[in-house]
Formats: structure tokens, C-alpha cells, sequence
């Protein structure tokens, strides 16, 4: 046999350098070609939709916002016929800016700005799925399968309507979500990367903050999520500098929102307008006989029933008046309340079908079923694995995967937890697709122990 000289093994490298970088490519490339790939299979349609008729409020809010009126809606549309109210702080921010932004740009038409908030908010996905390529574990199958879990989620449908979808608040958050969720799992010092340098310092407490931040915006409901996140950050950081930095940026976008929100409506708030009728929604006596809605329904059309029979000034009385019939209906009803959150917990954590969206026949509706058992089957793994993580006596390799098993399960329960106060669709925990699969990645990377 013969002997390999340096000259052998600089080949080698440099081969597997380049097959790295071929492989990176193909990953990065893959998601976005599936990704616009369905935005021409469910969009194409509307193509000579106007973005100012999206529904959610999405489609007023953005003109308001490009006409110098902040995030604005007048409407009747919350049930309460006969009784406009103005909405200066009904929704966060994030949707109409990315929406109005993509106006701007490409002007109204519906296919290019769709495109547009697609390729934007799936860079935080890339990014995400470039730092567990950074940690690409060594042994053939192990790779093999990490490579796949990062790309199965743009398989599942529940996951690709978050991906492609304007109007609702989870077409931005997951995307954060999943940058926040990758730097904690792969981007603190001292993993074993490849080819590349890992996350440092700086650049790493700058980017995670903006996740952090961009998270908050897009969605009110995420606000234990954000909370989760950061107290996992900041127990993983060493730096204390780079804790404060975390800390203070993280901190200035609920100021900021709450100083823009009594500016806007005359009230300090770090949620909207809308949390109150969201929360007596999912709280009142007619729930447990409309609730899970027929499939390609929802529980919009019952804001009239909650609204019969009362006017309201403006918008936070509006608000006060659900909280206070929320919290009363619990305070009475505790075993309906009980009999709510079970089926609640059965859509967000077992149910195969989806709900609060268009319903699907056939085939559709078929692949969609096979994508959420793969969502729950990536879901389930990791969360027991987590569970495993955190009771076994035998403490992993790496000292911080505890940590980092803890601040997932805390997350799945920080994400969900509003929907179980309120009330849950199938959207609600399509957010944790892709948190999921990369603390599998994650554990796949764990080094093997002898």
C-alpha cells in the first residue's frame, strides 16, 4: 500500500472542503426553491389580488401605515355591528411593515411582494440551518440524518403555509423562533464546527437580540417565548458584558412598543387591543359547542355573540370589557374550563388534522395529514429526549445540554401556553416545527460517549 505524503492529505482536505461547500448550497438552496415553489401552488390565483384586501387586518393596516397613519383600522369587523371603533393598537407591528415594505418595492401586486416577505423571512431560517451545519456531527449515518431533519420541515405543509403566508402573525414569528432557538443550540463558543469559525462574541448577542426583538413584534402571544429565550441565553453566555448587551436590546422593543402604543391609542401596553376579545374567545359559555371549528372554519364569526348587546367608546374599552368576561367565565366555570383546555391540548399537541385554516380534500389534504405525523413524530422525540436529558443521573458530554434541553421544553410550553389560555389552531404550534427538529439536530451533534 502507499504511504499517503502531505501533499495526500492536502488533497483530502481540499476535497472535503469543496464537498462542504457543495453540500451547504444545496442546502440553502433547497428551502427557498420549495418555498416559492408553494407560493405559486396556493397563490397563483391571486395574482390580481390587491395586498390592501388581505384579511386579519393586515391588508387596512398596511395602507394606514403607507399613508402616514400608523397601524390603523376602523372597523366593524370585530363583531361589533352598528359600532365602528377605530384600532390604533389591535396588531404588532412586524406584518404590516414587511407587507408595506414589499409595496413599496414591487408595488401592489400580490405573487412578487409574497415572494418578497418569503425570501426576507426565510434568512433567519438559513441562517438557523447554517450554524447546525457548522456542527455537522462526523459519522455518516449521524450526518445523513441531521442533513435530513433540517430539511423535512419544508416538507410539511403546516410548516410551508407559515413560510408563504401573509396574514397571519405566524408567518413572521416562526421565522425568529427559529434563529433563536439555532444560536442557543449551535451558536455559543466552543462548538466543533466545520470548515467554518462558530458564532463569537459580539456578533452573536447583536443577531440573537434581533431575534429576540423581531419575535416580540411579530406576535404578542410570544412575549413567554421571548422571556424563555433569553434567560436561556443567559445562562448559557459567560461574557457579563454580552448579557447586558442582550438584556437592554432585548428590553428596548416591549419600551419602545409601549411607548409607540400610548402615543397611538393613549394607553401603555406591551400587547394589543385584540388579547382581550383572543382571551374571551377561548373562555365563554358557548366554547365547548363551537370549539375545534369544522374544518375550513374558525371562531371569527362568533365575535358578534360576544359583542351582542354592548357598545364600546373605543378600542380599550373594547379590549377591558372581554378580559373582564374572560376572567369571570373562568373564575365560574372551572370544570367547562378544564373540559376546554383537554380538547385544546389535543389539537396542539396529538390532533393529525388541521384546524382554523381552509379545509383540503383528497390528496391535499392526505399530505398534510402525513406532514404533521412527521411534525409530531420530530416534535415528540425531541421533547422526550429533553425529559430524558433532564432526569438521567448520568450528566451529558457536553455540560450545557442540560441547559439547552431545559430552555426547549420551556419554550414549547412558553409557545403554547396563550393558546391554552385562549384558544388553539393547528398555526399556534406549527411555530415549533422548526425548534424542534434543530434540538434533534442538536442532539445528534452530541458527541458519543464510551
Amino acid at each position: 500500500m502507499r504511504a499517503i505524503v502531505p501533499g495526500d492529505l492536502n488533497s483530502i482536505e481540499l476535497y472535503q472542503t469543496r464537498r462542504d461547500r457543495r453540500l451547504l448550497l444545496v442546502l440553502l438552496l433547497v428551502p427557498v426553491l420549495l418555498s416559492l415553489a408553494t407560493v405559486w401552488a396556493l397563490d397563483h390565483t391571486r395574482a390580481n389580488k390587491s395586498l390592501f384586501s388581505i384579511t386579519n387586518f393586515v391588508g387596512p393596516t398596511t395602507r394606514s401605515l403607507l399613508t402616514g397613519g400608523g397601524i390603523t383600522v376602523c372597523t366593524e369587523e370585530m363583531g361589533t355591528r352598528g359600532n365602528p371603533i377605530c384600532f390604533h393598537a389591535a396588531r404588532m407591528p412586524a406584518t404590516a411593515v414587511v407587507v408595506a415594505s414589499g409595496i413599496r418595492l414591487l408595488g401592489d401586486r400580490y405573487i412578487p411582494v409574497v415572494c418578497f416577505k418569503t425570501i426576507l423571512l426565510l434568512l433567519p431560517v438559513e441562517f438557523a440551518l447554517y450554524l447546525a451545519w457548522c456542527c455537522l456531527p462526523q459519522p455518516p449515518g449521524r450526518r445523513a440524518l441531521t442533513i435530513l431533519l433540517l430539511l423535512v420541515p419544508f416538507l410539511i405543509p403546516a410548516f410551508l403555509a407559515d413560510v408563504t403566508n401573509l396574514q397571519v402573525d405566524e408567518g413572521f414569528s416562526y421565522s425568529f423562533l427559529a434563529l433563536g432557538a439555532a444560536i442557543l443550540f449551535f451558536g455559543q463558543p466552543g462548538r466543533r464546527t466545520v470548515g467554518t469559525a462558530s458564532l463569537h462574541g459580539t456578533h452573536r448577542a447583536l443577531l440573537f437580540a434581533a431575534a429576540l426583538d423581531g419575535l416580540y413584534l411579530s406576535k404578542s402571544g410570544m412575549q413567554l417565548a421571548v422571556l424563555v429565550l433569553l434567560a436561556g441565553f443567559l445562562a448559557l453566555e459567560k461574557q457579563t458584558s454580552l448579557r447586558w448587551l442582550v438584556l437592554l436590546l432585548v428590553a428596548a422593543a416591549p419600551l419602545g412598543w409601549a411607548l409607540h402604543q400610548h402615543h397611538a391609542s393613549g394607553r401603555y401596553s406591551l400587547g394589543t387591543s385584540f388579547d382581550g376579545i383572543n382571551l374571551h374567545k377561548g373562555n365563554n359559555a358557548g366554547f365547548l359547542r363551537n370549539y375545534p371549528p369544522p374544518h375550513g372554519d374558525s371562531l371569527d364569526w362568533y365575535d358578534f355573540e360576544l359583542n351582542r348587546g354592548v357598545s364600546f367608546p373605543d378600542e380599550w374599552s373594547f379590549n377591558d370589557y372581554h378580559l373582564r368576561s374572560a376572567f369571570e367565565y373562568l373564575r365560574t366555570h372551572p370544570q367547562e374550563t378544564l373540559s376546554g383546555d383537554a380538547r385544546k391540548l389535543k389539537i396542539l399537541f396529538f390532533s393529525l388534522e388541521k384546524y382554523g385554516s381552509t379545509a383540503s380534500l383528497g390528496g391535499r389534504r392526505l399530505i398534510e395529514i402525513a406532514g404533521m405525523l412527521a411534525f409530531r413524530l420530530i416534535f415528540w422525540i425531541a421533547t422526550a429526549s429533553s425529559i430524558f436529558l433532564l432526569l438521567r443521573h448520568r450528566p451529558p458530554a457536553d455540560r450545557w445540554l442540560r441547559v439547552e434541553a431545559a430552555t426547549f421544553l420551556a419554550l414549547v410550553a412558553a409557545s403554547t401556553l396563550p393558546f391554552l389560555i385562549g384558544f388553539a389552531y393547528t398555526r399556534h404550534v406549527s411555530i415549533l416545527i422548526y425548534p424542534s427538529a434543530l434540538f434533534c439536530c442538536r442532539l445528534l451533534c452530541e458527541p458519543e460517549r464510551d
